[in-house]
C-alpha cells in the first residue's frame, strides 16, 4: 500500500505551521501542502522534499531542529515516507544551526546518521527505481554529519556551576561571563524555568 498522501501532507503543514516564520514563504507553503495531495507518483515525491526543504530552511535554533522528528500514528509505509523526509530536512537543518555547545552538536551529529541510516535503509526498501533518491540521501545525510562534527569540535564546552544559593540569571551571566546580556543563553543552557531564580547548579557554556 503507498504511503498517505494526506497524512503526509497534513504533517508537513503542522511542521510548516510551528517553524516557517516568514509570511510569504507560510502562506505558499499552506498553499502547496493543500494542493500536494491531489499529485501522484514521483511528482508528490518531488513536491513533498521540495516542501521540506523550505521547512528545513527554516530551521535557526535547536529548538527549531528538535521540532523536525518522525510523527507517530502513521501506518508501515506512511511512516517510511516520514522516516525519509525527516532524515532530509535534519540534513538541511543541522548545518543552519549555531550549535553553541560541544554537547548540542554532536547530539545533533548522531540524530542525523541516526536518522540518515533508517531513511536510507527506507529507500533501499524501495527497490532500483530509487537509486538516485538513495545517492541524494546519502549525500545529504553524509555532508551534514561532516559539518555538524566540525561545530562540535568547536563549539564551547559545557561546565558545571554550583552556587549554593539561587541566583538571577542576569547576575550569574555577568559573574560567569562579564556580560549581563547572556542572561537568556544561560536560561537556555540550564534550561531553567524560573531565570529570575536559577537552580543551585546547573550546567553552562565555558566561556
Amino acid at each position: 500500500m503507498p504511503a498517505s498522501r494526506t497524512d503526509i501532507a497534513g504533517w508537513l503543514a503542522i511542521l510548516a505551521g510551528s517553524l516557517v516564520a516568514d509570511t510569504l514563504d507560510a502562506a505558499d507553503l499552506a498553499n502547496r501542502t493543500a494542493v500536494a495531495t491531489d499529485l501522484e507518483g514521483e511528482a508528490f515525491a518531488a513536491e513533498v522534499l521540495s516542501i521540506m526543504r523550505v521547512i528545513a530552511e527554516s530551521v535557526e535554533t535547536p529548538a527549531g531542529f528538535d521540532v523536525v522528528a518522525v510523527p507517530v500514528g502513521f501506518d508501515a509505509d506512511t511512516l517510511a515516507a516520514a522516516t525519509i523526509l525527516t532524515a532530509f530536512g535534519l540534513g538541511i537543518a543541522g548545518p543552519r544551526v549555531a550549535w553553541s555547545s560541544r554537547p548540542q552538536a554532536r547530539t545533533a551529529r548522531s540524530r542525523i546518521a541516526a536518522h540518515g541510516e533508517a531513511a536510507l535503509a527506507a529507500v533501499a526498501g524501495m527497490g532500483a527505481g530509487a537509486v538516485d533518491l538513495y545517492r541524494y540521501l546519502s549525500r545529504i545525510v553524509e555532508i551534514a554529519v561532516l559539518i555538524v562534527s566540525d561545530r562540535a569540535a568547536t563549539a564551547v564546552p559545557i561546565v558545571r556551576v554550583e552556587t549554593g544559593i539561587s541566583l538571577p540569571s542576569t547576575v550569574l551571566a555577568y559573574h560567569l561571563y562579564g556580560d549581563a546580556a547572556r542572561a537568556q543563553s544561560l536560561v537556555e543552557i540550564a534550561r531553567s524555568t524560573t531565570p529570575m531564580l536559577m537552580p543551585i547548579g546547573f550546567d553552562a557554556l565555558e566561556s
